[in-house]
């Protein structure tokens, strides 16, 4: 029994399901199976309960887990206490992400940061907020980026930068548009409504999704309970939406920044909402109580300077 063979545990035992756990943690099924019955063997007993859809722990499953979570705890405050004496700032840096940040934030970040710590590796798990949340709550990352505050109970955040959602529409599709807004901020959009858009198809983000909360807030802000929109399709991927979009099954409200290209080609038409206020953040968050690693506590203070963000809170 090793680390690596409790930490693949861990993640299975959170995924209930060997391909999601495989996924998440970079290997493949068949390399996560074989920990999995390694560790089986060396116990005794089985872990899993594979008889039911989705995989749940028998007793001497549950009994490992906890004491899994301990050890993987245990160690980490070992090397965070080894490399904050030697002041050690290197090792493989794993960051959970909702789709947004981890594809518009996160690759001019990472690149200043290895400059600043060349011995430093990253992977990035891309995932909706709710997921992300999930994931810092149970120790399987120390830190992730969300566009969405909700609730923080146990958990500290940075706000990071502010982020605008806007309607995107092909350019085949006829949007009722306005004198314009944002002269201000020195970027001029047309302006709707989205009132005046209820007969279009609408695209809408899975349910964890933090630009689907957002816009649903500020529906409910604007226009209470009414029923709006005539929602075709469910999409996760923040390209699958945009290339949906393009192909003219619908429009759909997204981030300013995850259109910004498209905007410059007039592959896509963008709008401001006059009707909703579709103004959000993004933050970098963490356990209170957990302690980091030296690598992820200087990657928490290298963002915090990178975005010249206010203190955690």
């Amino acid at each position: 029994m090793d680390f690596h063979q409790l930490r693949v545990f861990v993640e299975v035992a959170r995924q209930k399901n060997f391909s999601r756990a495989a996924e998440s943690i970079f290997l493949t099924q068949p390399t996560v199976s074989a920990h999995i019955k390694a560790l089986e063997n060396e116990i005794g007993a089985p872990l899993f309960d594979r008889s039911q859809r989705e995989l749940q722990l028998t007793d001497a499953g549950q009994i490992l887990l906890r004491f899994a979570r301990e050890l993987l705890g245990v160690k980490e405050e070992a090397l965070a206490a080894i490399q904050k004496k030697y002041n050690v700032v290197k090792g493989h840096l794993e960051l959970a992400s909702s789709s947004v940040p981890g594809v518009y934030l996160l690759p001019g970040l990472l690149k200043g940061f290895h400059s600043a710590y060349p011995e430093a590796t990253f992977s990035v798990l891309l995932r909706d907020t709710k997921y992300v949340l999930q994931n810092i709550r149970d120790y399987s990352f120390e830190l992730g980026f969300v566009g969405e505050a909700g609730n923080r109970e146990g958990l500290s955040q940075v706000k990071l930068l502010e982020d605008e959602l806007v309607l995107i529409a092909s350019p085949e599709t006829s949007i009722s548009a306005g004198r314009g807004s944002g002269v201000a901020e020195g970027d001029l959009l047309p302006s709707t409504a989205l009132d005046s858009c209820t007969h279009l198809p609408f695209i809408m983000r899975e349910p964890g999704s933090a630009t689907r909360k957002t816009l649903e807030k500020a529906m409910q802000q604007s226009f209470g309970d009414r029923k709006m929109l005539r929602v075709v399709a469910y999409v996760e991927s923040q390209e699958a939406i945009k290339e949906a979009v393009k192909a003219g099954l619908g429009i759909t409200v997204i981030s300013k920044k995850a259109v910004q290209k498209e905007r410059e080609t007039g592959e896509l038409n963008v709008y401001r909402l006059d009707d909703l206020e579709l103004k959000r953040n993004f933050y970098l968050v963490y356990r209170k109580k957990r302690v980091l690693s030296t690598l992820s506590q200087a990657f928490l203070e290298y963002t915090i300077d990178y975005f010249s963000a206010s203190s955690p809170t």
